[in-house]
């Protein structure tokens, strides 16, 4: 058999113990009602008390609205010591600048270049660790990029009206 049709035969008897059940609380409900009116002879009286424990044993009960309860809702979630899975990873404010701290190539040493098919990439860190990274044309502290070769970056800084090439070796070589 095909994995939906063992599924559509399962469903179906779910659907099928489900009405079962139901009628037999509404029948149950009902009978206490009739019960309850007939509490004038001893008889009626004694059928009546035998029904209303058979019910309070049972699990389904049916509530003044109409609805069938087949069992209560006793889950928790017990959040001790955990975080709130809907709230945002990153809280706090942001302080967003439209322009980039400009590299000081004067304190930072060339530390890697990666090569793309089209572009290459100088991986330059300061003395605190940071990282940047930078392409041919980027600004830099007075300057700009010019080139990035095997293992130099190269670029034009002007200091006091005098332009200058920089050019940064890779570290261990």
């Amino acid at each position: 058999m095909r994995p939906s049709t063992i599924s559509m035969r399962v469903t179906t008897r779910f659907a099928v113990w489900l009405a079962v059940l139901a009628a037999v609380a509404v029948a149950r409900a009902e009978a206490q009602g009739a019960a309850a009116t007939a509490k004038d002879t001893p008889a009626a009286a004694a059928t009546a008390k035998a029904d209303s424990a058979a019910a309070a044993t049972t699990t389904p009960t049916v509530t003044p609205a109409g609805k069938v309860v087949l069992r209560e809702n006793l889950y928790y979630y017990d959040a001790f010591n955990r975080r709130d899975p809907f709230r945002s990873l990153v809280d706090g404010a942001f302080n967003q600048s439209d322009r980039m701290d400009m590299v000081n190539l004067s304190a930072v040493q060339l530390v890697g270049i990666v090569r793309g098919e089209v572009d290459r990439f100088a991986l330059l860190e300061d003395a605190s660790g940071y990282s940047y990274i930078l392409r041919v044309g980027d600004r830099v502290h007075n300057g700009s990029v010019v080139s990035i070769g095997e293992d130099e970056l190269v670029a034009r800084v002007t200091n006091f009206g005098q332009t200058t090439t920089v050019r940064l070796r890779l570290v261990g070589r």
